[in-house]
């Protein structure tokens, strides 16, 4: 039996600085047997695209989150990993969606990249990031945009 949780969340928004946090979940995922789980949380996403479910509600927004999930997936599977589960959510605040999972669904760790925000746009903006950190229900693994994993 590991001690390492088996299933592991990765908070994505497809960019830069969350490329280290898939490899870091990739990696982890290798040595410990773990399934990732891929999430996208945007706001502009309709339900049915969010839930896989086509229908007249799809926007552009989901399809174009989709198609981030399904590279994300591979990229995570071509550096060794498993990818147990993929997921659009629907929501205009990301911290908040991804904290809920982490309460509702069986994590036990939630890997986040981090755009290392200056301390005044922190003061503006807050930082999803230090959210999770603060308010999840497992441990959260957060990757600077410029760690090398």
């Amino acid at each position: 039996m590991s001690m390492f949780p088996t299933n592991i969340l990765l908070a994505t928004d497809g960019s830069a600085s969350a490329a280290p946090a898939l490899r870091a979940a990739a990696d982890l995922s290798a040595k410990t047997n773990s399934g990732v789980q891929v999430i996208y949380v945007g706001k502009g996403v309709s339900a049915p695209g969010a839930y896989d479910n086509p229908g007249r509600g799809d926007s552009e927004a989901s399809d174009n989150a989709r198609g981030l999930l399904d590279e994300q997936a591979k990229q995570i599977e071509e550096l060794g990993g498993k990818v147990a589960k993929t997921q659009v959510v629907p929501g205009k605040k990301p911290a908040q969606e991804i904290v809920k999972l982490t309460r509702d669904e069986d994590i036990g760790l939630v890997v986040i990249g981090s755009r290392g925000l200056g301390r005044i746009r922190y003061a503006i903006q807050g930082s999803v990031s230090s959210t999770v950190v603060r308010e999840a229900y497992c441990p959260v693994l957060v990757v600077h945009g410029d760690a090398d994993v």
